[in-house]
């Protein structure tokens, strides 16, 4: 089979206009602004584009426009249902708006964080999306002096940088500690990774109220570090056999670990609920079908990124906002674990 006879010579916008019969400003605007463009010569343009196969030089329009078209996002792990959903949505509806997203990853790490928005920011993007309200105090600095839009998402910082799509970490802890208490168990263990997990420590920090208000115990397991892995569930029932008294409930600070947990109990022949509940953050697709089905506290990752788009792209045009903070809600989706 002979190979594809390949040109040495680019293909250019003049070639796409002259393809079309139209100015070079008109291929310009069915690129960079297409709603100025009637749909019939748009439709031309693209199928001259593809025909021809011609790539746009994205780095000529951003010098030109003086504008990337791109949005930077860090989430802490990318193999995570929630953060996954959000990035999807985020990607969707920017692209829509022909904006690209991207993404880093900082393994729950400010000084990661900090090092990615510095090589993020080099490239000059028009948007700033971050997990969460913890970060160094370098990054603040840097983000407060960058000049674009900044949003916070998956929390409810104190002192936000700037935009905020998230909820009550805090208000999910209580709420899910308040639900085991109300079913009747009284000896409830939360387990979370030893470090780094600020909105694991703000579940932790409900949790604790909800006791404190029902005057129970307090058994807090702190196993490995982030990312949260299903071998940390199994280590929170060995952990928890060892108790002189046992526990009659486990809340996990993600439903990788509860689900690790099910597994561990499943092995070692302890009947959920009747000899332990457990639940756990996040609503991933396992939860509602592993048997049996976990309880758990649902955030729609899917809202969270579609909002963040909305706010970005308003500001990016111009628009007033006027709710810099938005709060998505969370849910108790209780099932048979409990």
């Amino acid at each position: 089979m002979s190979p594809e006879k390949m040109s040495h010579h680019p293909i250019k916008m003049k070639d796409v206009a002259d393809r079309v019969e139209v100015s070079l400003m008109t291929i310009s605007r069915a690129l960079n602004t297409p709603d100025k463009v009637s749909r019939q010569t748009l439709k031309k343009i693209k199928e001259a584009m593809v025909d021809l196969g011609y790539v746009p030089n994205l780095i000529a329009g951003t010098l030109s426009s003086k504008k990337s078209r791109f949005v930077g996002a860090l989430v802490p792990y990318l193999n995570s249902s929630p953060f996954t959903d959000t990035i999807r949505s985020l990607a969707n509806h920017l692209r829509e708006h022909h904006y690209q997203l991207l993404i880093g990853s900082t393994n729950y790490s400010v000084h990661e964080e900090e090092a990615l928005l510095m090589s993020i920011l080099g490239h000059r993007p028009e948007a700033i999306v971050l997990t969460g309200g913890l970060h160094s105090s370098n990054s603040r600095n840097i983000l407060n002096q960058a000049g674009i839009p900044v949003v916070e998402i998956w929390d409810l910082p104190k002192k936000p940088i700037d935009l905020v799509v998230g909820y009550s970490n805090h208000d999910s802890g209580y709420q899910i500690t308040r639900r085991m208490i109300q079913r009747g168990y009284t000896s409830i263990v939360y387990a979370i990774t030893s470090s780094n997990d600020d909105r694991g420590e703000q579940r932790l920090r409900g949790y604790i109220s909800a006791l404190e208000e029902f005057g129970l115990p307090i058994l807090v397991e702190r196993i490995g570090n982030p990312p949260v892995q299903m071998e940390q569930g199994i280590q929170a029932i060995s952990n928890i056999l060892a108790y002189e008294q046992k526990p009659d409930a486990l809340i996990c600070v993600s439903d990788t670990m509860a689900v690790g947990s099910i597994f561990e109990c499943q092995r070692r022949k302890i009947n959920i609920p009747k000899d332990i509940a457990i639940a756990g953050f996040g609503d991933f697709e396992i939860s509602s079908n592993i048997v049996p089905s976990l309880t758990t506290v649902s955030v729609s990752g899917h809202e969270i990124g579609l909002k963040t788009a909305k706010l970005i792209l308003k500001r990016l045009q111009n628009q007033p906002v006027n709710n810099s903070i938005l709060k998505v809600s969370s849910n108790i989706i209780e099932r048979e674990t409990i």
